[in-house]
């Protein structure tokens, strides 16, 4: 009876019963997701959250045209941050792939769904009335109130609903000493950035000159769902040390956001 246990448990680990049709991607998020999901996450989870994702690569005009690279790191994940871990793509996809499937780019419909997103769920910023910094979508959407962040991850996850390639950018600290602050990066080809619920162009933010002097000593990171050995700080949680960063503080400078 032990060996049939045993027998079965190492096939439970060798043979991925839950990767459904995409085990490449099933295996990325099992390998590259904090340890502290291993406990909680479920693979049937993982395996709808694929699911819908491959889909919405095959709905919209630029699916195939996003390199597994970049669909598997800036798509695929079901969270950014440390925010609870809710099931939101398949509600998020039903409430906006059809505005994604109208658009010819992907910068057209991150204009419109930059707007429609915060309108549809109601979700305005303010830094007393929401609850906590880090909420994840739902949490957003109840209290009706976001900071910064909350608004980029439910922004992040409103766009990675329709296939498109989304991050979490965020400095700790301006250089100015002025506070820190989270925003969105999108990917169309290469990487831009947004105010979430703003309406301005990509790469011309009310933070664009600020962003540019970020230097060594004040950085910008964004998060990385794939490990990459740089800790993403967080201002909110400053022990855990959980999510992946990138350190993208070149990519600002002015010269280059604009060339």
């Amino acid at each position: 009876m032990k060996y049939i246990v045993f027998l079965l448990l190492m096939l439970s680990v060798t043979i991925p019963v839950w990767a459904g049709d995409h085990p490449e991607a099933f295996d990325f998020l099992m390998s590259n997701m904090p340890d502290v999901d291993h406990q909680t996450i479920k693979p049937v989870f993982l395996r709808e959250n694929i699911k819908l994702a491959y889909q919405a690569m095959t709905e919209v005009p630029w699916g195939k045209t996003i390199p597994q690279e970049i669909f598997f790191n800036d798509v695929l994940p079901y969270a950014s941050l440390n925010e609870r871990r809710d099931n939101w793509r398949g509600d998020f996809h039903h409430r906006f792939i059809n505005i994604a499937k109208q658009c010819k780019t992907i910068d057209e419909a991150v204009g419109k769904l930059n707007m429609e997103v915060f309108r549809t769920f109601r979700v305005y910023y303010n830094l007393t009335k929401r609850p906590k910094p880090d909420q994840s979508p739902y949490e957003s959407i109840k209290a009706h109130y976001a900071s910064c962040t909350g608004l980029s991850i439910l922004l992040v996850d409103a766009l990675r609903s329709v296939d498109i390639p989304a991050r979490i950018a965020a400095t700790p600290m301006w250089p100015d000493q002025s506070g820190n602050h989270t925003w969105v990066e999108i990917w169309d080809g290469q990487w831009h950035y947004i105010g979430a619920a703003e309406d301005t162009p990509l790469d011309h933010t009310w933070f664009t000159q600020r962003a540019s002097t970020a230097n060594s000593k004040y950085p910008i990171y964004v998060v990385s769902f794939k490990r990459t050995g740089l800790v993403f700080p967080m201002r909110w949680a400053p022990d855990l040390t959980y999510v992946s960063a990138i350190d993208v503080t070149e990519n600002y400078k002015i010269d280059k956001v604009h060339d």
